[in-house]
């Protein structure tokens, strides 16, 4: 049986949202809002359905690994 991961919701659509692969073969997503906040979560539960940080524009290509 494969899991299927959840879908990361806004995370997917924004300038912070980051997606790190590990080498056990598990998704994650980052928000890098955290780098510059360190009270806002560094990895938020998803699906992220409303932020008020959210800002619209492309993911950096390629998943980052970790």
């Amino acid at each position: 049986m494969t899991a299927v991961s959840p879908s990361p919701g806004l995370c997917a659509r924004c300038v912070s949202g980051r997606r790190i692969d590990s080498a056990k073969g598990s998704t994650f997503w980052r928000c890098a809002e955290h780098d510059r906040d360190p009270s806002w979560p560094k990895y938020p539960r998803l699906p992220v359905l409303r932020c008020s940080r959210f800002v619209a524009g492309e993911v950096p290509a390629g998943p980052a690994q970790e």
